[in-house]
C-alpha cells in the first residue's frame, strides 16, 4: 500500500541481489548468471503481487479510457520500482548483469533487456511500457493507503508459510484500533482528469466492530461502479465487509431540491411560525398591559379563560383569538426569559437551575468525544481507547461520567413529579377519589405532560427529517453510513432515515425504545424512558397518599428493588459489558439496547428521586406545617404552570427551567442546634460526594487492560463477571442516592451547603436552565453538522476536545435560544391557555 516504501524497497533488493552476482563472479561462479538475474526479478515480483494487493485490481468495464487508466495506475508502482531498478548506470555496466542479461555494448541495450527479462517473471513491464505518468502518481499519492503488516503462518496444505495480510491498526499489539484513510479529498478533485471515490465498509477483529473508511483518486473517466469494482479485490483482502463506494467531482453539482411533500409542509410551518411571531408582536407592542401581570400581558381584559369562553361567543372567540397569538409575542417572550426568579426565604430549590445547565454541558462534553469515536472514527482512536488511551487516566473519567448526566435528569424528573403531585392531591383531595384519579388527575397529568414535550420535539423531528440533510449536501462524510459498533452514531444518515419516516410516530408516542428505532434520532430514548416513567408515578403517589407513607414506602422500594435485580440478571446472563463505551464498541453488544435505554432498567434515579421528595415532603410536614403551609403553592417548570387546579398534574421535566418557586415554610434549623447539628451535615455532604466521585471514577480500572479486545470480553477483563455484573446494577443508584443527599441538603440550607447554593443556585443559571431541554434535542444536530464536514483524518487531541467542546456548547445554546423563542415559549403559552380552559379556570400568564 505505501507504494513509496515498495520503489526503495524493490530497487535496494535489486541492487543488494545484483552486487551479490559481482561477488560471485569475482569468484568464479558465472554458472548462476540466470539464477542471479532471476533473485532481483524475483524480488520485484512479489513486492509487485503485495503492491497490487493494496491497489485495485483491474475490472473489465464498457469505457476504454477507464480501463486503460485503471490498468496503468494498478501497475504503476511496480513500474516504477522496475524503471528504477534497470536504470542503475553502475549495475549495468556489471561484466555479470551484462552476461546475465545477454546484453553487449550500449547500456540502452542492457536497459531494454533488463525491462523485457522482468516481464518474463510475470510483471506488467517490458520496454515499450514503462513510462508511469505524473498524473498516476498524484492518484497514488492522493489515495488513502493503509499501513499494512505480513503475518506468516503455515499452510496446512503445502506446508510452507503462507502470508496474510493485515492492516497495522488492527495487527496483535496495536494500540490504534481504527480504519479511517482518507487521503488528500481537496488535492485530488482539483487535480484534472481526478475524482475523489469513498469507500465505506465495516471490519471486525474478535469482538471488536470498526467502522471502515478509505479514499481512493481516480481517473474522472470512471463510473462509481467501475471504481467499485475495481476496488473489491483489495477490498476482500482488507477484509472490509458491506462495502459501498461514492465518487465526488470537482465539476459536479448538487442535484436540485427534490421539494417533497414533507419539505413543502415543513416550510408552511416554519412561515407560519414567524407570521405568528410578528403578528404577536405587533399585536403586544398596540396593546396595554393587563393590570396585574407585570408587563407580560395575555390579551385578556379583566378577567381570565372562564370568561373568554363564557355567554358571548363572538366576544369569547375575539379573546381566545388575541390570547394565541399574543402567545407568540417576541417582547412577552423576551421579558419572560430575562424575568429572575425572587429567592426562597428558606427551602431553595433555586440549585436545580445550575444542576440542569451543567448536566446538558457534561452531556455535550461526553457527546463531543463519543460521538465521533463511535461514528467517523478517529484516525489516532488509540489515543482514547485502551489499552494506553486517555480512558485509562484518573481526570479523563469527567468525559465518560456525562452518562451520569442522565441519571441526573432522571431523579430530577422523578423528584419534582413527586413534588408536584403531592401539592396537587393536597389541595384537591378528591383528585385521590376513583373519579377523581381516573378521569382528572392521571389523563389531564399525562396530557399536560405528553403536550409540553412534544411541541418542540415535533418540531425538531420535523426540521431533521426534511431539511436538515440539506444543509450539509456536498460534505465528504455527510451522507456516510458507517458507525463504530453498535452505537447507530452516524452522519446525516442517523439523524434523516427511513426508520424516522416510517416510526415518527413512535418518537411522539415515546415508544421508540420499544419499537426499537434506535437508528430514529437515537439520543431521545432518554424521553421515551422518561415519560415511561412518569405512566408509573401518579401510581405510586396514589398508593402512598391512600395507603399510608409506610406501604407507598414499601410499594417504592420493591420496585426500585426489582430494577436492580432485573439489570443484574441480563449483565450477567447475557454477558455484558456493562460501560456505555465499551458496550457499543463489540460487534454483538447488546447493552445499549437490553439495559442501557429499557425504561424499567434505568428506573432507579427516577424512583430515588420520587423518594427524594416524599422525604422532602415529610420533613417539611414535620418541622414547618406541612408543605403547604402558608397556602397553595405551584412548581412551574420551564414556564408551565403545574397549579391547575382539579385538573391534575404532571410530572415536570428535569431538562426545563424551574420558572417560579414559592416556597416559604416557617424558618428551622437542620438537626437541632449546635454541633450535632452541623457534623451530620458536614458528613453527609462529603458522603454524598464521596458516592458521586465513586461511579464516575472507578471505572478507569476496568480499561486497563492488556489489550483492547480484552476489556471487552467479560471473561478477559480486568474485572471479574461479578463485579462488572454489580457496578452496572447499582452505579445508577449510588449516584442517584449521593445526588439526592447532596440536594436534599442544599434545599433545606443545610450547614456547610452554602457554597452549593451559591454555585448552583446564581442568578445567572437562570436564563440558560430555560434553554436546556431544546439544547438536549439540538446539541447531536450541531455536532453532526461540523463533525461530518470535514474531509480529511480526525485527530484527537486535548486542546482540541476543549475548543471544540467551548465551540459546541456556545452554537448549541446559541440556536436553543432561537428554538426556544419562537417555538417552545410560545407553545408552552398556548398549552398552559388550552389547559386552563379545560381546567374551567383561568390560564392566566403561566410565567
Amino acid at each position: 500500500f505505501q507504494d513509496q516504501h515498495f520503489v526503495h524497497a524493490a530497487a535496494a533488493g535489486i541492487s543488494g541481489a545484483l552486487s551479490s552476482v559481482m561477488v560471485r563472479e569475482r569468484r568464479g561462479e558465472t554458472r548462476l548468471r540466470r539464477a542471479a538475474f532471476a533473485c532481483p526479478a524475483f524480488c520485484l515480483l512479489v513486492g509487485g503481487a503485495a503492491a497490487q494487493k493494496g491497489s485495485a485490481t483491474f475490472v473489465m468495464t464498457d469505457a476504454v479510457s477507464c480501463q486503460t487508466s485503471l490498468e496503468a495506475l494498478n501497475t504503476c508502482s511496480t513500474r516504477l520500482a522496475a524503471q528504477t531498478a534497470c536504470s542503475s548506470a553502475i549495475l549495468l555496466n556489471s561484466t555479470a548483469v551484462q552476461q546475465a542479461l545477454g546484453c553487449e555494448g550500449s547500456l540502452k541495450d542492457c536497459h531494454t533487456k533488463c525491462l523485457d527479462n522482468l516481464g518474463l517473471f510475470g510483471l506488467p513491464v517490458n520496454s515499450s511500457k514503462i513510462e508511469c505518468t505524473i498524473q498516476e502518481q498524484l492518484m497514488k499519492q492522493y489515495s488513502g493507503n493503509p499501513e499494512v503488516v505480513l503475518d506468516f503462518k503455515e499452510d496446512p496444505g503445502t506446508g510452507l508459510p503462507k502470508a496474510q495480510i493485515l492492516p497495522s491498526n488492527l495487527a496483535a499489539g496495536s494500540g490504534f484500533p481504527s480504519f479511517t484513510y482518507f487521503g488528500d479529498f481537496q488535492r485530488c478533485i482539483y487535480g484534472g482528469d481526478m475524482q475523489y471515490c469513498l469507500v465505506e465498509g465495516s471490519i471486525e477483529k474478535g469482538p471488536l466492530k470498526l467502522g471502515a473508511l478509505m479514499g481512493l483518486c481516480r481517473p474522472s473517466s470512471c463510473s462509481d461502479a467501475a471504481v467499485h469494482d475495481d476496488a473489491g479485490k483489495a477490498v476482500k483482502t482488507l477484509g472490509l465487509k458491506d462495502f459501498k463506494t461514492t465518487c465526488h467531482r470537482a465539476h459536479d453539482t448538487l442535484p436540485p431540491l427534490a421539494w417533497t411533500t414533507g419539505q413543502i409542509a415543513a416550510l408552511v410551518v416554519f412561515v407560519c411560525i414567524l407570521g405568528l411571531a410578528v403578528v404577536g408582536s405587533a399585536l403586544q407592542h398596540h396593546r396595554k398591559p393587563s393590570a396585574g401581570t407585570g408587563g407580560d400581558t395575555t390579551g385578556i381584559e379583566g378577567g381570565g379563560e372562564g370568561q373568554a369562553f363564557g355567554a358571548q361567543p363572538t366576544r369569547a372567540l375575539k379573546r381566545a383569538t388575541l390570547t394565541f397569538l399574543q402567545a407568540w409575542s417576541l417582547p412577552r417572550n423576551l421579558a419572560s426569559f430575562s424575568r429572575k426568579r425572587p429567592q426562597d426565604s428558606e427551602v431553595s430549590f433555586a440549585a436545580l437551575d445550575g444542576l440542569r445547565v451543567l448536566s446538558t454541558l457534561w452531556v455535550i462534553l461526553g457527546h463531543t468525544v463519543i460521538w465521533p469515536l463511535l461514528s467517523i472514527g478517529y484516525d489516532n482512536s488509540g489515543m482514547i481507547l485502551p489499552p494506553h488511551g486517555r480512558l485509562t487516566e484518573l481526570w479523563f473519567q469527567i468525559v465518560p461520567g456525562g452518562y451520569f448526566a442522565v441519571d441526573t435528569f432522571f431523579w430530577l424528573s422523578g423528584m419534582l413529579g413527586a413534588h408536584s403531585l403531592h401539592a396537587k392531591v393536597q389541595r384537591s383531595p378528591s383528585l385521590l377519589s376513583p373519579s377523581g384519579f381516573c378521569l382528572r388527575l392521571y389523563p389531564m397529568g399525562v396530557l399536560t405532560r405528553w403536550l409540553r414535550l412534544t411541541m418542540v420535539y415535533a418540531f425538531v423531528l420535523l426540521f431533521t427529517q426534511t431539511w436538515y440533510r440539506e444543509l450539509g449536501r456536498g460534505g465528504l462524510l455527510w451522507s456516510a453510513s458507517t458507525t463504530m459498533g453498535r452505537g447507530g452514531m452516524g452522519c446525516a444518515s442517523s439523524i434523516d432515515n427511513d426508520a424516522c419516516k416510517t416510526h415518527w410516530w413512535a418518537q411522539l408516542l415515546y415508544v421508540s425504545n420499544i419499537v426499537k428505532t434506535d437508528s430514529c434520532m437515537a439520543w431521545t430514548w432518554y424521553l421515551a424512558c422518561d415519560m415511561q416513567m412518569f405512566l408509573v408515578l401518579p401510581f405510586l403517589v396514589l398508593i402512598r397518599e391512600r395507603a399510608g407513607q409506610f406501604c407507598g414506602w414499601s410499594v417504592l422500594a420493591v420496585v426500585t428493588l426489582a430494577s436492580v435485580a432485573a439489570n443484574l440478571w441480563v449483565i450477567s446472563s447475557e454477558k455484558l459489558v456493562s460501560d456505555p463505551v465499551l458496550g457499543n464498541l463489540g460487534g454483538n453488544a447488546n447493552f445499549m439496547a437490553d439495559v442501557y435505554e429499557v425504561s424499567w432498567m434505568r428506573a432507579q434515579p427516577y424512583l430515588i428521586g420520587v423518594g427524594t421528595a416524599w422525604l422532602l415532603d415529610t420533613i417539611l410536614a414535620r418541622g414547618g406545617g406541612g408543605l403547604l403551609a402558608g397556602g397553595a403553592r405551584s412548581v412551574a417548570v420551564g414556564g408551565l404552570d403545574q397549579e391547575l387546579g382539579a385538573a391534575g398534574g404532571t410530572g415536570p421535566q428535569p431538562l426545563l427551567s424551574q420558572d417560579a418557586v414559592d416556597e416559604r415554610p416557617r424558618q428551622r434549623r437542620f438537626g437541632g442546634h449546635g454541633c450535632r447539628g452541623i457534623a451530620l451535615a458536614l458528613g453527609l455532604q462529603l458522603m454524598s460526594f464521596a458516592f458521586m466521585a465513586f461511579v464516575v471514577l472507578v471505572p478507569v480500572t476496568r480499561y486497563r487492560c492488556s489489550q483492547l479486545t480484552d476489556c471487552l470480553s467479560v471473561d478477559k477483563a480486568p474485572w471479574s463477571p461479578m463485579v462488572n455484573a454489580l457496578y452496572g446494577s447499582l452505579n445508577h443508584s449510588v449516584w442517584a442516592l449521593g445526588l439526592a443527599c447532596l440536594m436534599l441538603l442544599c434545599f433545606l440550607r443545610a450547614p456547610g451547603t452554602a457554597w452549593v447554593n451559591c454555585l448552583l443556585g446564581a442568578e445567572f443559571w437562570q436564563a440558560p436552565a430555560k434553554l436546556t431541554y431544546t439544547a438536549y434535542l439540538l446539541h447531536p444536530l450541531v455536532l453532526v453538522f461540523f463533525y461530518c464536514q470535514n474531509d480529511t483524518s480526525l485527530q484527537y487531541l486535548d486542546a482540541t476536545l476543549v475548543s471544540n467542546f467551548v465551540a459546541f456548547s456556545t452554537v448549541v445554546f446559541l440556536l436553543s435560544f432561537v428554538v426556544w423563542l419562537f417555538v417552545e415559549k410560545p407553545m408552552a403559552n398556548v398549552c398552559a391557555q388550552l389547559l386552563g380552559s379545560i381546567a374551567g379556570k383561568g390560564g392566566g400568564d403561566e410565567a
